[in-house]
């Protein structure tokens, strides 16, 4: 099986008749992308994942000193925080469109119609629910421990974990949200079923190991002297960063729907097209400033991490430009404005921009053709969907 986003844009819809099959198909996907946003407002995530000592919810949120809170309550209460705050919601409405998807290809018991599913929230058992905030759970675990390891000051347009709390508070509560989202997961058997939170939780645990051997190998890069690097190696690091927190997602919700049977290698080819074209708009987006997250354009050359442009440029400059590019790398956050300029001056040099959209544009490809692969109808359109959506080209680079 396989992701895309959405279709093809169709024609403005006009008159009083039934919206085009497309249009519809959109807005079901948007009021269920809507749903997953839902899960992670302050009151449905206290419904969904109660909080054990919410006494003091209210003064963390407003900013209080944490020496004015329960030493043992403030991490329950940071991390409540930091998963309320914001995010697309990609992978949790991914477990919820995969689960759907299925469950709309599934008679009805007794009349052997399809199964009426609409796209609210409440239309999904809280099981269902909860599986696909642990999977957001997860992934908002590595990004405060990611922006740790990268030293970024900004999240979602506000101050890093680590920032606003302190380097050790932070890596504790991301510490505490990957115990979060494994105690979420293990509450649901007796609603799931032991072997269908079993299966959930060994395929998360092993997307889970793969993202710490690409964030490794990362941080390995960052810290050594040598910063040549090949576009090869730049997407295994992709593939074992990005992909498995997709495929994770896909494979939950297609699992909470039934059975996965022989689709786990479709799933993990679609998830690495997906995975390493998401990454490389991430790092073009890294030189536009992106409002919505880190807010600095050229954080990744500022933090001296791997990216595939830095990789093009060092295969496609001339000698003497790769060794003025060499030297740019600088893993203490110091370079300059003026550093920054000439390395995209390099980049453009070489159409390192353009090239990289071309191999956005080649893993697309990729991943709408291994969606094709999948059946019933509603998943393969789901998947269609999300390359459409997750590959959303960014604005301009070339600024």
């Amino acid at each position: 099986m396989a992701t895309t986003s959405a279709p093809t844009p169709t024609a403005a819809h006009t008159g009083d008749g039934p919206l085009p099959a497309e249009s519809r198909r959109d807005a079901a996907y948007k009021r269920l992308a809507q749903a997953a946003q839902h899960m992670f407002e302050p009151q449905e995530l206290q419904r969904l994942a109660p909080r054990v000592r919410q006494d003091i919810s209210l003064a963390i949120d407003e900013g209080a000193d944490k020496g004015r809170i329960d030493p043992i309550a403030a991490t329950e209460a940071i991390a409540y925080q930091f998963l309320s705050r914001g995010g697309k919601h990609s992978r949790p409405f991914i477990t919820l469109a995969a689960y759907r998807a299925l469950q709309q290809s599934q008679p009805n018991s007794g009349n052997g119609r399809p199964h009426t599913f609409d796209d609210s929230l409440c239309s999904f058992p809280d099981a269902v629910k909860r599986t696909a905030v642990a999977v957001e759970v997860f992934h908002k675990a590595s990004l405060v421990h990611d922006d740790i390891e990268d030293d970024d000051d900004y999240r979602y347009g506000v101050e890093t974990v680590h920032r606003r709390y302190g380097m050790p508070t932070a890596i504790n509560v991301g510490d505490y949200l990957i115990g979060l989202g494994y105690r979420l997961l293990s509450s649901q058997a007796s609603a799931l079923g032991a072997e269908v939170v079993t299966d959930i939780l060994t395929h998360a645990a092993h997307a889970h190991v793969r993202l710490t051997e690409g964030q490794g190998a990362e941080l390995v890069w960052r810290d050594s002297l040598d910063k040549q690097l090949s576009s090869a190696d730049a997407t295994r690091i992709y593939e074992l960063k990005t992909a498995p927190a997709f495929e994770a997602a896909l494979f939950s919700g297609l699992r909470l729907a039934g059975h996965v049977d022989g689709s786990v290698t479709a799933m993990r080819q679609y998830a690495r097209n997906l995975g390493v074209a998401f990454q490389i708009l991430n790092d073009l987006g890294d030189w536009i400033g992106d409002d919505h997250n880190k807010l600095a354009a050229g954080g990744d050359v500022l933090g001296g991490r791997p990216t595939l442009l830095w990789a093009l440029a060092l295969e496609r400059l001339d000698p003497t430009d790769r060794n003025e590019l060499l030297t740019k790398a600088d893993s203490s956050g110091s370079t300059s404005n003026a550093s920054l300029q000439r390395v995209r001056e390099l980049y453009e040099k070489v159409d390192v921009f353009d090239r990289a959209m071309q191999l956005v544009d080649e893993y697309r490809r990729s991943a709408t053709e291994a969606a094709d692969a999948f059946n019933p109808p509603p998943l393969k359109q789901l998947l269609r969907y999300l390359v459409e959506k997750v590959l959303a080209r960014p604005e301009s680079a070339h600024k």
